[in-house]
């Protein structure tokens, strides 16, 4: 489902019209821009690696410290600390069931990536993204939890998610065109690959991904 042709569409209400429904209580207002969404596992940033980010952020000029800790946290992250769940085939594969699930609903799947221990989703919203991304934590941690014994996920305790995501608006074609290129990239920057089109969870896939592992 790779969506590298992907432009925006300006006149958004239009295209959604369709799917809405009249309803007595007033919805909140819905951002109709893209989105990009990065949801980590719960132990895929160990503390106390946080708290030497934080010390040595303490040696970087303060103008250049936010950009310091982004890099330092995907540094961390490609490191693949913890369980690293969502390399299990079939939680992978639960995973992308729930986002295709309420593509051409909620929103339009753009790109997506899932990596052993992060996930990261492309989508333009017909829906309030923090009910989106509520859905998203709900259904695939109950999944996770009911199948944590009999996969050896190695989850600890009823937790999937860190609590925190991150979440970047996308304004123009030209920054949608570099935030699919570096999503699709982020299994070859962490090892996982060497090609995006080999990394078989991820939209730039160029197998065939059958519905079983």
């Amino acid at each position: 489902m790779s969506r590298t042709t992907y432009r925006i569409n300006n006149r958004h209400f239009e295209v959604w019209r369709g799917w809405y429904f009249h309803t007595p209580k007033p919805e909140p207002e819905i951002p109709y821009d893209v989105q990009l969404i990065s949801l980590r596992l719960a132990d895929a940033l160990p503390p106390e690696t946080l708290e030497q980010m934080n010390v040595d952020a303490l040696m970087i000029q303060p103008a250049d410290r936010v950009l310091f800790k982004r890099q330092r946290t995907e540094e961390i992250l490609d490191a693949q600390h913890g369980c690293c769940a969502l390399k299990n085939p079939e939680l992978a594969r639960a995973v992308l069931d729930v986002l295709e699930d309420q593509h051409a609903k909620k929103y339009k799947l753009i790109a997506w990536c899932i990596l052993p221990n992060q996930l990261h989703v492309l989508i333009e919203p017909c829906f309030p993204v923090g009910r989106i991304i509520q859905d998203w934590r709900v259904l695939t941690t109950r999944w996770a939890v009911q199948n944590n014994e009999a996969l050896g996920l190695g989850l600890n305790g009823k937790r999937l998610w860190l609590k925190r995501c991150q979440d970047r608006y996308i304004p123009d074609n030209k920054q949608l065109a570099e935030a699919i290129q570096v999503l699709q990239q982020s299994p070859v920057r962490a090892g996982l690959c060497d090609q995006p089109e080999d990394w078989r969870w991820s939209s730039a896939y160029s197998g065939k991904r059958n519905k079983s592992p």
